[in-house]
């Protein structure tokens, strides 16, 4: 491996799915998520790909609940997380397969669904911001009140209202010590799904799960720095970072340096809600590795590459 580009790359949920959307619509964006990650497999990169679960974890929560009527006990959050952690990895590696096995036959994907160990003290159990599920509009929320009394709602960047729920930080990728020897049959790995399945540590050392949902950026992160690998990319809403992000004085970041960006963290200027969690975790990445994380969206991944469009997170 010595010598070998890895990136590791975190899409969001929300590129598959709002929460409503058919299978078959979400096969045909896991298809267009699979063209980013041939641009970086026809590189030469050996790939990893952290994928996000709010929009999914939060509908099959609602399941659970639909399913109570019919007198079917409901899984819990955590054991949501690894439903939906299977689920958008399979979509993603058949999609994957299928798209560049066209023409490297021998190209190999492998998913892992993984657990992620987190702290029981954690401030993020107190004060959820993690967004799941589906929008909902202002005039629904006295009803969604009604029927679940202990949800957490909150305006989600000016798209509507969604559940929140708590997401503690990463401190262990189960995943990330076998990665390293995967990569010598695999050339593209799926993990650390949905941010992971939630685990904290007991006093005997054992493990339980915990309901929560963590964010797949800083996943993603942890595993960039467990495996040193070389690139980061972070896929969000717009080709680059912006500055006063909506108001007159917006202005494009291009390149950014670490820090920079903990100067601009700690004005407000990127919301925990949304840029927030990015930025932190291309912060951790690049401190740690030396590396470089580039936030950029979808459609601009190829030129990202070439280093002419994205938010360049440097030291």
């Amino acid at each position: 491996m010595k010598n070998q580009k890895i990136a590791v790359v975190a899409i969001g949920g929300n590129a598959l799915s709002d929460g409503n959307t058919p299978t078959e619509e979400q096969l045909k964006r896991a298809y267009e998520a699979a063209k980013l990650i041939e641009n970086l497999v026809l590189k030469n990169y050996k790939v990893v790909v952290v994928h996000g679960n709010g929009p999914q974890v939060g509908i099959a929560y609602l399941r659970q609940l639909a399913g109570v009527k019919e007198n079917i006990p409901p899984l819990n959050l955590a054991l949501c997380d690894a439903l939906t952690q299977a689920e958008i990895g399979t979509m993603l590696e058949l999609a994957i397969i299928n798209t560049i096995n066209q023409h490297k036959p021998d190209f190999e994907v492998l998913t892992i669904v993984s657990q992620v160990e987190v702290n029981a003290d954690d401030e993020g159990f107190k004060n959820p911001t993690k967004p799941v599920g589906p929008f909902y509009e202002e005039k629904e929320l006295g009803e969604i009140k009604r029927k679940f009394s202990d949800w957490v709602m909150k305006e989600d960047a000016g798209r509507g209202y969604r559940r929140v729920v708590p997401s503690p930080k990463p401190i262990k990728v189960f995943a990330s010590p076998i990665i390293p020897e995967a990569f010598r049959r695999a050339d593209v790995i799926i993990t650390g799904g949905g941010g992971g399945i939630p685990v904290i540590r007991k006093e005997d050392n054992t493990f339980e799960l915990v309901d929560a949902v963590i964010d797949k950026d800083r996943t993603a992160a942890l595993i960039a720095e467990d495996i040193g690998a070389t690139h980061f990319f972070l896929l969000t809403g717009v080709p680059h970072v912006l500055l006063n992000f909506g108001k007159p004085e917006q202005k494009d970041l291009f390149e950014l340096k670490v820090e920079d960006a903990k100067k601009y963290l700690e004005e407000g200027q990127f919301p925990a809600g949304s840029m927030g969690p990015k930025i932190e975790a291309a912060i951790d990445y690049v401190e740690k590795t030396g590396g470089e994380a580039i936030i950029t969206n979808a459609e601009n991944i190829r030129l990202a590459i070439e280093k002419k469009e994205g938010t360049r997170i440097i030291r």
